[in-house]
């Protein structure tokens, strides 16, 4: 248990890559281990695209073209790290390969909530044995997740939503561990009952 433990503690979210293809059987192995992620009722309602050359560059052109403008705009980000995002936001820092994960959305509120989170088991558990096989990931979301684009280049239906775009390759960076809060679980737990 140790070693789950530790491969958890030294994952990170990298955002920049080395020019280096991933071979196709280490890719396969991550999609692997998402694929054995937790589901309720074991529904394992994921998908998975696999993403290289024109793919990648079309998604991330989608990104880029929001965050050109959103990206200046943003109060919350400090001035000097503005122009480091925007050159990351060009092509998610180089990886050549993006595993998008998606989820069949029911119109049901609960059964879509239950597969958003099983997908979201499912790149937990990618994202985790890409760290074990020297790979590194980030997990994206937001806009351009949710952009009509993005889901027209890899071929979505009306009913497939992304859990999350994930870059991955080869990190060129090692960046250190954010701190935790609440790093002895003081405030984050409530213990009943014990």
């Amino acid at each position: 248990m140790e070693e789950v433990l530790k491969v958890i503690k030294e994952r990170r979210s990298i955002r920049k890559y080395k020019d280096k293809d991933v071979a196709k059987n280490k890719i396969q192995k991550v999609l692997e281990g998402a694929n054995w992620a937790p589901s309720n009722g074991n529904s394992q309602p994921w998908d998975f695209i696999v993403a290289k050359g024109e793919y990648v560059d079309k998604v991330c052109n989608v990104f880029y073209e929001w965050a050109k403008s959103y990206i200046p705009n943003a109060p919350y980000i400090p001035e000097e790290k503005k122009p480091l995002m925007l050159e990351y936001a060009k092509n998610f820092g180089g990886a050549p390969v993006h595993i998008t994960v998606t989820y069949r959305s029911s119109g049901d509120e609960i059964k879509d909530e239950e597969a958003l989170m099983a997908a979201s088991a499912a790149i937990q558990n990618l994202t985790l044995v890409a760290t074990e096989e020297d790979l590194g990931t980030v997990w994206i979301a937001g806009h351009v997740a949710h952009a009509e684009k993005t889901k027209e280049i890899l071929g979505l239906d009306d009913n497939q939503k992304i859990a999350g775009i994930i870059p991955i390759g080869y990190p060129d960076i090692n960046p250190p561990a954010p701190a935790r809060e609440d790093p002895d679980l003081n405030k984050k737990v409530t213990w009943l009952g014990f």
